[in-house]
């Protein structure tokens, strides 16, 4: 009887331990993905359209730089790193135009970097040939917020950035963080886009929502199965302390 008492009380045990525990699917992200082989690329995102309070870097090229220097922004003595870069770029404003040298105020506000960079070529080459205009973001802003470990705004400098480079700037999902529910909202040309991502499911490789878009908004939600009393109520609580008080007794008598 005490034999069977003793495999009674540890099932009991090795259940409660369970139960404080997730599943590794649940924490590892594109969990069980083939390895080996060359993934294809995913589906491209949406073409960034300008918004205001972008911040735009614009370089004018020509045959002969001295007859194009003044159109640029210069910093003398300065190197090229992405906090001087910030220095010499033009500010959309609230009405969507920038100012520009020669050419005033230029409409920028939802056209794309491409478009932008042809209508301004043409403006100049109207009274100057052999130019090339060149325009890029300067940061993709995102925020990441919810149970990561360092939520806020972030500037990244890239161009192309993964949801897993997203989440990295944050310093990583937390151990509260529920990896199958990660909500992304995307602003679109209809309207808000909100779609719940699993980061454990390897399809998310090949779903537009494996790159980040400038201005998405990342939020990961808690997890109910966590370890501690964040996301539980008062009941669950006791509970959890009763089954804790439950286990001491049960390891006591084990070894009695």
């Amino acid at each position: 009887m005490r034999i069977r008492q003793k495999i009674f009380l540890t099932g009991i045990l090795l259940v409660l331990l369970a139960a404080c525990t997730r599943p590794l699917k649940e924490i590892t992200y594109v969990h069980g993905i083939e390895t080996g082989i060359v993934h294809a690329d995913s589906l491209t995102p949406t073409t960034y359209r300008i918004r205001p309070n972008d911040h735009l870097y614009i370089l004018i090229l020509g045959d002969n730089p001295e007859n194009t220097d003044f159109l640029n922004i210069t910093q003398s003595g300065q190197g090229n790193g992405s906090q001087n870069l910030e220095l010499i770029t033009y500010i959309v404003n609230e009405k969507g135009y920038i100012s520009f040298p020669q050419l005033g105020e230029v409409y920028v506000k939802d056209k794309t970097l491409l478009q932008v960079q042809e209508e301004m070529a043409q403006k100049i080459t109207a009274y100057m040939d052999g130019i090339f205009v060149h325009i890029k973001l300067v940061y993709l802003t995102i925020t990441v917020l919810g149970e990561v470990n360092s939520p806020g705004l972030k500037r990244i400098s890239k161009t192309q950035v993964t949801i897993f480079e997203a989440l990295g700037t944050a310093g990583d999902i937390n151990d509260w963080g529920n990896r199958k529910t990660v909500k992304l909202f995307r602003q679109t040309e209809i309207g808000k886009e909100i779609v719940s991502i699993d980061l454990t499911d390897p399809q998310l490789i090949n779903t537009p929502y494996y790159y980040i878009l400038p201005n998405d908004v990342i939020y990961v939600e808690a997890s109910s199965r966590v370890f501690g009393f964040k996301t539980l109520n008062f009941v669950s609580i006791f509970t959890v302390a009763l089954s804790l008080i439950t286990t001491i007794l049960v390891i006591a008598t084990f070894f009695q």
